[in-house]
């Protein structure tokens, strides 16, 4: 693992309290202005980066961009114009998870790093374009649960969080795509928190909180409606992973599958992450990670 130096701790610690945040209620301040924490710590975030030179200007203006498109979007009384600044915003989030956007260093926590002795090393980079992303659209279309019955909500479905996993990497396994590997590491703590709140967040910020409920409401007429909309992002999420392969994408698809339902069952976000979560540690901890031989 990289040396962590003030400036990654800073920056990436503070990014991290800003997704965390996320959950936490708005402040109300005198004037009666109502200041969400999660904006005021990737504010922090954002200007620790600039002056650490993690980021530069021209990745805060796409940030900014991101977050008055968004905003827009989910503000707009105009149908066809909804549509328009949803489209637009799309394209940003794809541009910003494929790092085509300057600006963002987005250094390696770990390089060439061997988790599987039968598996290629593994590079994973802490990228904060895509961690912001997810967090500004997860802010602007995603409902947090904020009180105990919704989290109670959420704990009711473990059967989907678990049987998720029980079902996906078994097909892995059959597949050839992994083997058993039983491990824990001095990386795997670092990892779990990594994957939750810079992957995990991001994907069902987009994939279920945005992709998924903006079909199921644009198809509410219909009584298949909800279930076309999650095989959509589901086959959507496979598709984002092509670049690992057809094996890939289909397992991705069908992992989308039960995290779709999970949110679908529980109208609860939290849900959906958590089965994403618990997903990919099984994975790291008992089978081979990221997959058997190359890449």
């Amino acid at each position: 693992m990289m040396h962590l130096t003030a400036a990654l701790v800073m920056t990436y610690g503070l990014l991290a309290l800003a997704v965390c945040s996320v959950w936490l209620a708005p402040l109300t301040l005198r004037s009666g202005l109502a200041l969400p924490p999660w904006l005021g710590m990737l504010t922090l975030a954002c200007a620790s980066g600039v002056a650490t030179g993690l980021l530069s200007l021209l990745a805060i203006a796409a940030l900014l961009a991101l977050g008055a498109l968004a905003y827009a979007a989910r503000r707009s009384k105009s149908g066809p114009l909804q549509v328009l600044l949803m489209v637009a915003m799309g394209c940003m989030l794809l541009a910003m998870s494929m790092h085509r956007f300057p600006g963002f260093v987005n250094p390696p926590l770990v390089s060439d790093l061997v988790i599987s002795a039968a598996a290629a090393p593994v590079t994973q980079r802490l990228n904060f374009d895509t961690a912001a992303a997810g967090l500004i659209l997860f802010a602007l279309f995603c409902v947090p649960a904020r009180t105990r019955e919704q989290w109670r909500e959420v704990g009711r479905h473990y059967w989907i969080i678990l049987g998720t996993p029980l079902i996906v990497l078994p097909v892995g396994l059959l597949a050839g795509y992994v083997d058993v590997d039983l491990k824990l590491s001095a990386y795997t703590l670092w990892f779990i928190a990594i994957n939750l709140l810079f992957t995990c967040v991001t994907e069902e910020a987009f994939f279920r909180g945005f992709i998924q409920e903006q079909l199921t409401r644009a198809m509410r007429r219909w009584k298949a409606g909800p279930m076309i909309a999650l095989c959509v992002a589901a086959l959507l999420f496979g598709l984002a992973h092509a670049r690992g392969g057809a094996l890939l994408a289909g397992l991705a698809a069908l992992a989308g599958l039960g995290y779709g339902y999970a949110y679908l069952r529980s109208k609860r976000i939290e849900t959906a992450i958590l089965t994403h979560l618990a997903l990919n540690s099984i994975h790291f901890i008992a089978f081979t990670y990221p997959r058997l031989g190359a890449a």
